[in-house]
């Protein structure tokens, strides 16, 4: 694979590269693609200069756009158009173009996903639009179905001119509202790389408002822009844009940092993005830092020395070119030190990194292509690269305060997490607490193995009733009762077998009682129910529901039924719990000596 490059200067100069173009390809043929990077915005002028490519090149796939900055050979291209020539041995290329104007963009992305997976050995598609970046949400969205082996990249046409419409072209034609990619498939590999350098600065903010996917109203629920006056002084102004350059919001989605910045600010204080944000995303403001963006680019061409580039197309946001002014040559020159390399500004930067393809801001995005083998080592220079890259190793006080206020954030937040994370640790060790207690308390008035209350339990709450009821605040009746003939359960069939059979009568009691009473287990097979504010017929019938349900459901292992005997006592309202309990005792003795199974009530 080889990539020559042309700076097209003035009139003439276009002739010029395909006529030499067109001798070389005589010579050494190949599979030709041209990418046209324009400076102009005139859709006359365009036209022209892609009649003559396709003229002079029939058949080949021609794609470009126009843009605010060319990028060749190393440097900045100001002003003038950058014309690009791949020629691959045994890789494809394809041209397809989806218009906007009447497809939506879901119909445009299941149109291009079915174009894209009828080519066999796909290796990446190149996407260049003439739209809003945020608008291609949902066309990167579809494109993550393809396998994660394709790459993705490209960017968003610009022109030097604020305010005029962008264009793509393909096709021999412009367009103003379209999508075109362009495929690549055969023995290319495409390895892209995209690099931001803008570090996160403060505290993390919240996005509690938003006005469809561009618009942020609330940040913390406060107007948005006030972080931008509480911060940096920045207001709401003709020039608000400007001064915002520096300072774009950062998100992180998919363990990646995204950058979006604000276009400009409404009357309300909300902020109109470039890119689409979400509400309920943690955003930090962040600063521009001219070091770091030139060491996040050593550490791409780094990376692309090691692929063994042959050839390299380069997207890069427009802010990054007025942000770093001269010194954006000592961004792009390291890859012209690997192999060709031609690409232009652009309002938005496409890239895929695991699979996931996104719209960026800010980033530069370069896709590195060879046909030959990786190499064992780069032939590139390190040396020779850092050089370049760090020409001055000057840091400005603002740098340093910056990192200042960075690191200082993140330790801050650091120790605030962990503040969080004792107080969490402290609620859960708290609330480990609580349930114990509550444990202990519940297993301190409750038996063990039926799960009523115990006797001490019952007993205060019968004194309770008791003292209640010499009060003249309440009225109730209480039932005392005995499994009939229970020892020769334990010594015929074992002392599990008794404890079924206690634990059975237990369910029966919670099962009749609910709400209107409360039981316990006086001790051994003997058992105490209370019933509060409880007309005697109810307390009868309860008894009788208790009695009938025991002798029904409570079968012996031999299949004999199991009885009980209940004696009921009725407050006086003038008696002790002594003389009250004496009664119930009588009635429950009555009961057993009438024959067992029955109910015996002492008034």
């Amino acid at each position: 694979m080889k990539q020559y490059n042309y700076e097209l200067k003035e009139p003439g100069s276009l002739g010029r590269a395909v006529a030499e173009m067109k001798e070389r390809m005589r010579r050494e043929g190949g599979n030709l693609f041209i990418m046209l990077f324009h400076a102009g915005n005139d859709p006359d002028i365009i036209a022209s200069d892609l009649k003559e490519l396709s003229h002079a090149f029939p058949g080949v796939p021609i794609s470009g756009m126009n843009n605010s900055g060319g990028i060749m050979e190393g440097h900045r291209v100001l002003g003038d158009s950058v014309l690009s020539f791949l020629v691959f041995r045994n890789t494809e290329m394809k041209l397809f173009v989806y218009d906007m104007s009447r497809l939506s963009t879901r119909e445009a992305a299941e149109k291009a996903l079915s174009d894209f997976r009828k080519i066999e050995n796909l290796k990446g598609v190149e996407v260049l639009i003439s739209i809003a970046i945020y608008r291609m949400a949902g066309f990167f969205d579809v494109l993550d179905r393809l396998p994660p082996s394709v790459a993705v990249f490209g960017g968003a046409a610009d022109s030097y001119t604020a305010g005029s419409t962008a264009c793509v072209f393909a096709e021999g034609r412009v367009l103003t509202n379209a999508i075109v990619c362009v495929t690549f498939a055969g023995d290319a590999s495409i390895d892209v790389h995209m690099n931001l350098g803008w570090q996160p600065l403060g505290r993390d903010m919240t996005i509690t408002a938003m006005e469809g996917d561009t618009i942020i109203k609330e940040l913390d629920h406060q107007p948005a822009a006030e972080i931008y006056d509480r911060y940096l002084h920045i207001k709401n102004s003709s020039s608000f844009g400007r001064d915002v350059l520096s300072f774009p919001l950062i998100v992180t989605r998919d363990e990646q940092m995204v950058a979006r910045l604000p276009d400009s600010c409404r009357d309300d204080g909300a902020l109109v993005m470039a890119g689409s944000v979400f509400e309920g995303e943690k955003c930090r403001l962040a600063y521009g830092d001219p070091n770091e963006i030139i060491r996040r680019c050593q550490e791409s061409t780094n990376k692309i020395a090691d692929f063994g580039a042959e050839g390299i197309l380069i997207f890069s946001c427009i802010t990054r070119r007025i942000f770093l002014k001269e010194d954006s040559d000592q961004i792009l020159a390291p890859y012209e030190a690997i192999a060709p390399t031609a690409g232009g500004y652009c309002h938005g930067e496409i890239s895929r990194r695991d699979g996931k393809t996104s719209g960026l801001n800010m980033t530069l995005v370069a896709a590195a292509f060879r046909e030959k083998s990786a190499p064992e080592k780069s032939s590139v220079s390190r040396e020779k690269t850092k050089d370049i890259v760090f020409g001055s190793d000057k840091v400005t006080t603002i740098q340093r305060l910056a990192s200042f206020v960075t690191v200082s954030s993140s330790e801050l937040e650091e120790a605030n997490q962990k503040l969080e994370e004792a107080n969490d640790k402290l609620a859960e060790l708290n609330g480990q607490l609580a349930h114990a207690n509550s444990r202990l308390s519940y297993l301190a008035s409750h038996d063990g193995l039926t799960d009523l209350y115990n006797r001490e339990t019952i007993e205060k709450e019968l004194r309770d009733l008791m003292e209640k009821n010499r009060s003249g605040k309440v009225d109730f009746f209480a039932l005392m009762m005995d499994l009939d003939n229970f020892k020769a359960i334990n010594d015929t069939f074992g002392h599990d077998e008794g404890d079924r059979v206690l634990k059975e009568l237990a369910a029966i009691l919670k099962e009749n009682l609910a709400e209107k009473g409360m039981a316990g287990r006086w001790g051994g097979d003997e058992f105490m129910v209370l019933l509060p504010e409880t007309e005697r017929k109810e307390a009868l019938e309860t008894a009788e529901s208790i009695r009938s349900s025991v002798l029904n459901r409570i079968p012996r292992r031999d299949g004999e039924a199991v009885s009980v005997s209940l004696g009921i006592a009725r407050s006086t309202g003038n008696e002790h719990t002594d003389s009250f309990y004496h009664r119930m005792d009588h009635a429950l003795y009555r009961a057993k000596k009438s024959g067992k199974n029955v109910i015996v009530v002492m008034e």
